[in-house]
């Protein structure tokens, strides 16, 4: 019975599945670049949240709101979408929660009544500076393993890596596709399929 399947197994697609497991590395989550700074924002922003949250009953997208405003007075809601990363929907809720836990106000524009700005209240003011001085210390205890120059070194990757992911964004994933870098070839399971349907 061996013997049969050996004699109809198809070498041509054994050959093209070891090319492309030889030629195609797995991507492996832990040493992909964006998931490694994904984990440590997510530990650092999980041990603040911990903090801020039971305190003053703010999620992240309040804080990081407040955080916005407080850099930005009057800002829009728009404005803190952009800064932030946020998308309306949620910016509008953890506008909501700031002005209605009395951290933050709204005011209504003179010309304009459908736009609004933010500016936090005294409460505001005080919660943040209190956020802050823990965030601040928690960045000081994670560069401590890194030496001054090495800091600044840093300081540009990371302007370059921001500044290449704006532009990747920008782009689109199709772009990635339209332009295939050299040694990346199509999913071996995908030609084989191509090759059926010509049959």
């Amino acid at each position: 019975m061996q013997a049969f399947f050996n004699r109809n197994r198809n070498p041509t697609a054994d050959q093209e599945g070891d090319e492309a497991s030889s030629e195609a590395e797995l991507l492996r989550l832990e040493s992909w670049l964006p998931f490694r700074f994904f984990t440590i924002s997510v530990r650092v922003a999980d041990l603040l949240t911990s903090f801020y949250g039971p305190r003053y009953g703010l999620s992240r997208a309040a804080w990081r709101t407040m955080a916005i405003v407080a850099n930005r007075p009057g800002a829009s809601a728009r404005e803190i979408c952009q800064a932030g990363g946020l998308d309306q929907f949620t910016v509008s809720r953890a506008i909501a929660s700031l002005v209605e836990n009395g951290f933050a106000r709204r005011r209504t524009g003179k010309t304009d009544k459908r736009y609004a700005s933010i500016e936090l209240t005294k409460e505001g003011w005080s919660a943040f500076e209190e956020i802050s001085a823990l965030s601040k210390r928690l960045d000081a205890e994670l560069t401590t393993q890194i030496a001054p120059e090495e800091m600044a070194m840093l300081d540009d990757v990371l302007r370059r890596l921001d500044d290449a992911s704006a532009g990747m964004l920008a782009r689109g994933w199709r772009g990635f596709f339209e332009q295939r870098p050299e040694g990346l070839r199509p999913n071996a399971r995908s030609g084989r399929k191509a090759k059926d349907g010509n049959d």
